[in-house]
């Protein structure tokens, strides 16, 4: 049984929520594809892609407050 590493393989994304009253933060959240994503969260609200490891997307939005969602 073969199985598609693309979509098994779990990555990270920085988010950033925007509100009108407040800064605005970033979350780190995993995903299975890009496409999946992209269909849920707005473009304009995704930071950065790709990230193997929920840590090291942490350690990309470390200069700034990044919540773990």
């Amino acid at each position: 049984m073969e199985t598609d590493l693309e979509f098994s393989a779990v990555r990270y994304a920085i988010i950033e929520a925007i509100r009108s009253e407040a800064t605005p933060e970033l979350f780190v959240i995993s995903y299975r594809t890009e496409q999946s994503l992209r269909l849920v969260i707005a473009d304009f609200c995704i930071v950065a892609t790709g990230f193997s490891t929920r840590d090291e997307a942490l350690e990309a939005c470390d200069a700034q407050i990044c919540s773990a969602a």
